[in-house]
């Protein structure tokens, strides 16, 4: 075999290769094994969400509780600092912050009849809502 013919086949197989790796799109991460409901627990619906870098905040309710539940949609697996809070009209901010895996809270608050806001927090974005869902 001559020196071209070895040449021209390393070259026909480095252009197949680099075409082969330049049309593959990168693996899809996984979605969250966790839902909302799934987190609040049956009964509850959902009413509003908000998405962050990295996550959503969702917002829940069951007829007489509130659910605040925020979802990781990135860094599945790892640690990373999020935060769910809720806010009753007439109370304090309830929060569940720290370093999770998959979603922080649930946070829950009797709220028949009174508004709320909600908060997430993901990767340096933080989410406070107005006052809504008074019912």
């Amino acid at each position: 075999m001559s020196t071209i013919s070895k040449r021209s086949r390393l070259a026909v197989i480095a252009a197949s290769s680099t075409l082969l790796i330049a049309g593959m799109a990168a693996p899809a991460q996984a979605a969250n094994p966790y839902t909302a409901k799934g987190v609040c627990g049956s009964g509850y619906q959902l009413q509003r969400s908000h998405k962050l870098p990295g996550a959503t905040v969702y917002q829940l309710y069951n007829g007489t509780t509130t659910c605040v539940v925020t979802l990781k949609t990135t860094a599945l697996g790892k640690a990373t600092k999020i935060t769910a809070g809720l806010r009753v009209k007439g109370g304090s901010w309830a929060y569940d912050t720290g370093a999770y895996t998959y979603y922080a809270g649930p946070v829950k608050q009797r709220s028949k009849g009174k508004c709320v806001r909600i908060f997430g927090y993901s990767k340096g974005t933080s989410y406070t809502s107005g006052w809504a869902n008074c019912g």
